[in-house]
């Protein structure tokens, strides 16, 4: 499976792309907000990232889809973005997003479009009624890249994420479809 948006082209995770997952997992400044600290063993990172794969085009063990993402205009690997499946029926379903990009890309934009990416995806392709996010309160830039996306706040989960030796509070965003669509048709 293979996505494409603006300036991004995605493609699910793979067998052979270890060291594209390491590069973004084992990096200290990447996951100085996320949810686990850095994995610096490689024996350690490989059933995580077998966790992520894939096969035939269908979400991995795990109901997510996890993307590699490479600039489209020269092939560069930039991070991962993905977006897990929480409930899925007939009428609709929730996912959250997720995103994390290589330091040289900070700050131009290609975090917000992964994001978006990951949203379209969630509401055209698996029909989701409400696509929703997470991060440490102490990211602001990631809560920054949710409100850019008409995102709500939904709540603050106090000293739920434990890093480097304190607990930190997590912020919660959602959108529903029709706020998605409300916000797309507007633009």
């Amino acid at each position: 499976m293979e996505l494409i948006s603006k300036r991004v082209y995605y493609r699910l995770f793979q067998h052979n792309d270890f060291e594209l997952f390491y590069s973004v997992f084992s990096n200290r400044e990447i996951m100085r907000y996320a949810w686990i600290d850095e994995i610096n063993s490689i024996e350690e990172m490989k059933p995580f990232f077998e966790g992520f794969i894939s096969v035939n085009d269908m979400p991995n063990k795990n109901n997510s889809y996890a993307f590699a993402a490479f600039e489209r205009e020269n092939g560069s690997f930039i991070g991962f973005t993905d977006i897990q499946i929480h409930s899925l029926n007939d009428e609709g379903g929730h996912g959250e997003i997720g995103y994390f990009l290589l330091p040289e890309f900070w700050g131009k934009g290609y975090a917000t479009e992964l994001a978006s990416t990951m949203m379209e995806f969630g509401f055209n392709n698996l029909n989701l009624h409400k696509v929703s996010a997470r991060c440490n309160a102490n990211n602001l830039k990631s809560e920054n890249i949710m409100k850019k996306l008409g995102m709500t706040k939904e709540g603050q989960l106090r000293k739920v994420r434990y890093k480097r030796g304190s607990w930190d509070d997590e912020k919660c965003y959602g959108i529903l479809r029709e706020e998605w669509l409300e916000k797309k048709d507007s633009m």
